[in-house]
C-alpha cells in the first residue's frame, strides 16, 4: 500500500471509528499500522496466508514488519474464518487488500455479518482480479448490489493519474495543491501510480438480516 492509498484508508477508518477490524492481506503490516493510528483502541485481526509460510521465508529479505503484541495474526483465508459465529462489537470493519475477486469478498463479508467494508485494489482497467468496475457491467450483478449495498463510494485519487496494469486508463484526480507537506503522498511520477482506488461499502441492514431468514436460503 502506497502513501496516497494509506491516506485514504486513514480517512475511512477515522470516519467509521471501528471497535473491531479484520484485515485480509497485510504483508509487512503497513496498512495495519495506518489503521492503528486511525483507531488506536480497536482490536485488529490480521489474516494473510504468508503467515503460514513464515518458516520458509528469508526474514532478511522481507524486512521489518509492524507486529504489536496485541495484534492477532492468522495464516488462513478470510473465507475460512468463523466470524459469523462471533458477536462483533459495532461498528466492525473488514479491509480486503488481498487481490481477490471483489464480489466474492463482498458476499463473504455479508455472510459473516460485516456491514462496513473497505476494498483496496478496486482498479479501473486491467487488474490481477475482477474489480467492481468489471462486475458492474453485468446488469444482474448491478441489480444485486443495489439490493444489498446502502453506500458505495470510491475515494478519488489526489491528483490526475493512470490506472490499470499497463497504465491504460487516465483518471482525473482531485488535484489539490501540491504543498511540500503532501509530497510524500504523490506517487504519480512512478511508472505505475501507487493509488489503488480504495472503495468503501456499507451493507444494508436488510441484507444482514436476510442471512438469518430461512426463506432467503436457496
Amino acid at each position: 500500500m502506497a502513501p496516497d492509498t494509506a491516506f485514504c484508508l486513514y480517512y475511512w477508518v477515522r470516519e467509521l471509528s471501528p471497535k473491531f477490524i479484520v484485515e485480509s492481506g497485510t504483508w509487512r503490516g503497513f496498512s495495519t499500522w495506518v489503521m492503528r493510528q486511525a483507531a488506536p483502541e480497536a482490536k485488529i485481526v490480521s489474516l494473510d496466508p504468508i503467515f503460514a509460510l513464515g518458516h520458509c521465508l528469508d526474514s532478511a529479505k522481507i524486512g521489518p514488519g509492524y507486529w504489536p503484541a496485541d495484534l492477532e495474526r492468522a495464516g488462513m483465508d478470510f473465507s475460512c474464518c468463523g466470524f459469523e459465529f462471533m458477536v462483533k462489537p459495532e461498528p466492525s470493519l473488514v479491509l480486503f487488500d488481498d487481490h481477490q475477486h471483489k464480489i466474492h469478498r463482498l458476499q463473504q463479508a455479508i455472510q459473516k455479518g460485516f456491514q462496513h467494508i473497505v476494498f483496496d485494489d478496486n482498479l479501473p482497467g486491467e487488474a490481477t482480479h475482477l474489480t467492481f468496475f468489471r462486475y458492474l457491467r453485468d446488469p444482474a450483478i448491478k441489480e444485486w448490489m443495489e439490493q444489498v449495498v446502502d453506500r458505495f463510494e470510491i475515494f478519488p485519487p489526489l491528483w490526475d493519474t493512470q490506472a490499470g496494469r499497463s497504465n491504460e486508463i487516465f483518471v482525473p484526480g482531485l488535484n489539490i495543491p501540491r504543498d511540500p507537506e503532501l509530497a510524500c503522498l504523490d506517487t504519480t511520477a512512478q511508472p505505475r501510480s501507487g493509488y489503488t482506488w480504495l472503495t468503501y461499502v456499507r451493507v444494508k441492514d436488510s441484507a444482514l438480516a436476510a442471512r438469518h431468514d430461512p426463506a432467503t436460503v436457496t
